[in-house]
Parts: C-alpha cells; structure tokens; sequence
C-alpha cells in the first residue's frame, strides 16, 4: 500500500516512491502495473506515476496520478466502459483539456481550478490534458455506491464532467484522508462519506432528509439494545446498515438519530469504544499487539498501530510501557 508506480515503456526501471517496478507498453499506450486490475486497465498517452492505496474494508481503490518527472505537452487517459465506477479530482493546469465521455466531446476551458468528474460504470471515457496535470482518483467496487443508496437510485448514475461543486469536492477529500490514513472506526466513515456522495450525484436532497430524522427519536429500550450490539461487535467490522436495522431504521436517517441519542456520530461513538478497549487492554493485559488488534476489531497490527497512534499521539507500545513505569 502506497507504493509509488510509474507508468513507463517496457523494458526501462525506475525508482519509485518505494521500490524498483517494471510496467510494460502496448502498442499505442502505457499502463501501470500496480496489482490491481482496475487500475492497471487504464491506458495513458506518455508515461505517468501512479501512487495506489486499497481500503482492505471496503475494496475501494485509491490512486493518485502525476506526470513523470520532465513531462510535457499533452498526454490521454483512456478508459473503457466496464470498469468501476470512478470519481476523481483534478486541478487544472492552465491549459485546455478535451475528451469524450459516452460518446459526448466536451471540451474544457484552459484554468488552475480543483474540480470533480464521476464517470459510472458502464461509460467508456477518454481525455486530453496536460502531461504535467496531477489527479487523485477513487474506484468503487461494483454495486457499492448503488447499495448504499438502498433502492433510491431507480435511474443509475450519470456522468459529472468537472463541476466545482464544493460539497462533492470536499467529501472526496475527507474520503481520501480516511483511506490514507484509516482509523478506529474506517469501515464506518467510509461508509458515511461514500454514500453522502452517492447521495449527492443522484441529486438527493440533504436538508430533507434531515429533517424527516428529526421527527425520529429513539425510544430508551432500543438505544439501550443498539449499545449493547455495538459493545459486543467491536472485534469485527460493523456496518453502518447493521446498526440502522437494530435501530429499525433507515440508514439515510440513523445517523443523524443516533447522534441527537447519544451526543456523537455512530464513527465517533464506535471509535472511541474500540480506543477505550485499546488502551485497557495494553495497559491490563499481557496480549500481544497483533491479538489486540484483533480485539479492537483490526485485521492487522499495521493497522491498529497506525490507528492508535494517530488518536493517541504514541505508539501502542510505548503507551503500555508508559502505563507500566
């Protein structure tokens, strides 16, 4: 994870961001060779960097893409219509840009502006930039930002080409820093944030849907029994969808429900339970760092550390050192 790729000729090396990776070429174009499929099956027009990082709970893919170092003029970047549903970022170089999305040219005005464009699953999609352009992309897997949307997407995605809608802009960026750097509770913010965007795409409403979440409370009995589920899962993944149905109720309004319950978001609420588990198990127990990650609901202790040190400010290690003195 965050290996740096370059997308370069066959047969030349290179030193990446961390490690030596040969990428081979096709006749007319350059893939990189990151280990992922969907990634890989991009075809660029001159050689590139590709920086991947993968969301082991979700299967979301991340890259990020960089002209090669001396790139200039222009390059392409083609894409074909039966790979996943893709949203990226890009700022703009100050120089046109041109493609075709779904067999509809468009051509883009030459500026430095952070903009989004999702591009659905199923829609073949090619586009000419600037070689020295950089973007940050996200890959859903199939169905997932449809599944989240439990039944409301009844006419499918459509293409966004490069909107500076601030809202799309801005969850994307908070998505992308939970996937660098995943927390005690990723599976749950990514979740949220995932279908906070698939929301948005499809034009739904937020302020509606606050508003009929504010009308629901939940009676004392069925918080009591949510808690209780939470505490009792907090060594394996907990969706999002999982905690709406305990509640009896939709996942459009449970957040916003639980957190008028309890005073915190249900990410928040989980991740400070699995912080509290975390730091009573180092400082009380004799387990291993890589079994506690599992009690604290981590698939690996690479995970965990990098968790609890980013809430903690401190190692795991070093903490149960300090509790011990």
């Amino acid at each position: 994870m965050g290996k740096g790729v370059a997308v370069h000729p066959e047969g030349e090396s290179f030193r990446a961001a961390e490690g030596m990776v040969m990428v081979q070429q096709t006749t007319t174009s350059y893939r990189s060779q990151t280990g992922y499929a969907p990634i890989d099956a991009v075809r660029y027009g001159q050689a590139a960097l590709v920086e991947p990082h993968h969301h082991s709970e979700t299967d979301i893919l991340m890259y990020r893409m960089s002209g090669a170092a001396g790139a200039t003029g222009m390059t392409e970047a083609v894409r074909i219509g039966d790979e996943p549903d893709l949203l990226f970022l890009s700022r703009g170089t100050g120089m046109a840009a041109e493609g075709k999305v779904a067999g509809t040219r468009f051509t883009l005005q030459a500026n430095r502006d952070l903009r989004a464009t999702f591009v659905p699953r199923g829609v073949d999609t090619s586009v000419t930039f600037a070689a020295s352009a950089y973007s940050s992309n996200l890959m859903f897997p199939r169905n997932y930002l449809t599944s989240l949307l439990e039944g409301r997407n009844r006419d499918g995605f459509r293409p966004i080409t490069f909107t500076d809608e601030k809202c799309i802009i801005q969850l994307y960026q908070l998505l992308e820093a939970e996937i660098m750097e995943p927390g005690f509770a990723s599976r749950l913010v990514v979740e949220g944030l995932s279908r906070a965007i698939a929301a948005k795409l499809i034009g739904i409403d937020p302020t509606a849907l606050h508003l009929e979440a504010d009308r629901i409370h939940l009676p004392p009995w069925k918080l009591h029994r949510l808690l209780e589920f939470i505490e009792g899962n907090l060594d394996r993944e907990i969706h999002l969808k999982e905690l709406a149905d305990v509640a009896g109720l939709s996942v459009f309004h449970f957040s916003r429900v639980f957190k008028h319950s309890t005073g915190a978001s249900p990410y928040r609420y989980v991740c400070e339970k699995r912080l509290e588990r975390g730091r009573s198990l180092l400082a009380k127990t004799e387990l291993g760092i890589a079994e506690l990650a599992l009690s604290c609901g981590f698939s690996s202790q690479s995970h965990f550390t990098a968790a609890f040190t980013k809430a903690m400010g401190v190692s795991p290690g070093r903490f149960r050192r300090e509790r011990r003195l």
